[in-house]
């Protein structure tokens, strides 16, 4: 029992001094990022296989019920052969995922900042590498509010950041009826998709001016990046508020991403052309190959399932996946008979929704195709290919009114002296019905 104590004792004194040495308004992306663990550019100076998922269904987007027994599990991977240790704290963020007006003390309850406790070695694989994970809300930390979050992980001995990863935390107050529909404007009608949203019992909240008090978020297929921002509504009663711009409220259809499997690599899964071992730089590792992608001009849309743009990973055998996966350098390979003068990049969950340096395509002139890698662990992943000019993402592929998207719509509430942006509704829809 002595022991014990002692353990708990020393961990609680040496977070205490680091944590409050670490500023986390200094150097901190709020999005989801994988900060640089040493200032070598390579795959194993990053966290890898980062992903924040509901406990429910790791598909689940991360959110949960403020006051409810909901939670959600960050889990990550360190690429090294000795454990490190590592802390957690929560940032409140408005609307647009900027630092709130509020403190720690006003929005948490219990340790602002924790340790990871749970943590294991990978066995069994070419690639060693650590898996920390921890669950949360938990018995030593919990959210006093609702709103857009950031759990922020950082090294207590460097004491620099290492992953921030976005969460939301709502109240079901009000109640959204949401459509996506075709698009009605002439212009728009092959290649767009259209959303409607009704928001009912609002009156409760003690709203004075919905137009400038509700703020209206509509994201597509959980990624930050594409999203419709401070939507003005089109209608106002005492009973509901309608928003149905044509000329406003559309997406492009995108196409259904492009998948590949590498839940085993013994036999070869779906889009695999080669699997093989090699030493490069010095370490022995799986190197991957994927056929070869196409994007032309005028295509027809196609429909195949998809995780819009998310991964899981798995292992094909009976093994644990988050120790004994091993991990590829997978090789994508593209060809296009577009111009594209810009820079790609390979895009999903599997880069953060973001265009990365890693993840950025070079182009072979003796095949006349872009090509690029990624170190991923097993698992099923999904992806497409993008550019980026003045931090514009566009994707390269096809635009269809037909492909398989899920939008939602976030309702937040700032009444006039209010310090914060507080999430009271969230509605989720697709457009499976527009295939």
């Amino acid at each position: 029992m002595k022991k014990i104590v002692f353990f708990y004792l020393f961990h609680l004194t040496t977070l205490y001094t680091f944590a409050q040495s670490f500023n986390y308004y200094e150097n901190i992306y709020l999005k989801d990022y994988n900060y640089k663990l040493s200032i070598h550019e390579n795959y194993y100076n990053y966290p890898q296989t980062v992903k924040i998922e509901n406990t429910t269904n790791s598909l689940l987007d991360p959110i949960i019920n403020l006051n409810s027994t909901e939670t959600l599990k960050l889990s990550f991977d360190i690429l090294a052969d000795e454990y490190s240790p590592f802390a957690y704290t929560f940032i409140h963020c408005n609307a647009n995922w900027e630092y709130s007006d509020l403190n720690q003390l006003e929005y948490l309850e219990g340790f602002s900042e924790n340790f990871i406790e749970n943590y294991n070695y990978s066995f069994n694989t070419l690639t060693n590498y650590i898996h920390y994970e921890f669950i949360f809300p938990n018995e030593t930390v919990k959210f006093k509010k609702s709103g857009n979050y950031i759990v922020l992980v950082y090294d207590v001995e460097k004491n620099i950041p290492v992953i921030t990863k976005r969460f939301l935390v709502h109240e079901n107050i009000v109640n959204i009826e949401m459509d996506v529909k075709p698009a009605i404007l002439p212009q728009n009608r092959e290649k767009k998709q259209q959303i409607k949203l009704i928001i009912s019992d609002y009156r409760s909240l003690n709203i004075n001016d919905p137009a400038r008090e509700i703020i209206i978020n509509i994201q597509k297929n959980d990624n930050w990046n594409n999203l419709l921002k401070n939507i003005m509504p089109s209608f106002i009663s005492d009973t509901k508020i309608e928003y149905d711009n044509p000329a406003l409220m559309t997406f492009n259809g995108g196409d259904e991403f492009r998948d590949f499997d590498i839940k085993s690599l013994r036999y070869f899964g779906k889009n695999i052309n080669s699997i093989e071992t090699r030493y490069i730089q010095g370490s022995k590792i799986h190197l991957v190959d994927l056929y070869k992608d196409l994007i032309l001009k005028y295509e027809d849309y196609k429909f195949k399932y998809d995780l819009n743009g998310k991964f899981t990973t798995s292992i094909s055998e009976m093994k644990n996946k988050d120790l004994e996966a091993d991990y590829s350098l997978v090789k994508f390979r593209l060809k296009t008979d577009k111009l594209i003068k810009k820079d790609i990049y390979i895009y999903g969950e599997l880069t953060n929704w973001d265009t990365i340096p890693l993840a950025k395509m070079n182009f072979d002139l003796k095949h006349n195709e872009y090509y690029g890698y990624l170190f991923l662990k097993q698992g099923y992943y999904n992806y497409k290919y993008v550019t980026n000019q003045n931090n514009i993402v566009s994707s390269i592929e096809n635009n269809f009114k037909e492909t398989r998207n899920q939008y939602s719509a976030y309702v937040y509430v700032r009444i006039l002296g209010s310090s914060y942006d507080r999430l009271v509704g969230i509605a989720k829809n697709n457009s499976n019905s527009l295939n």
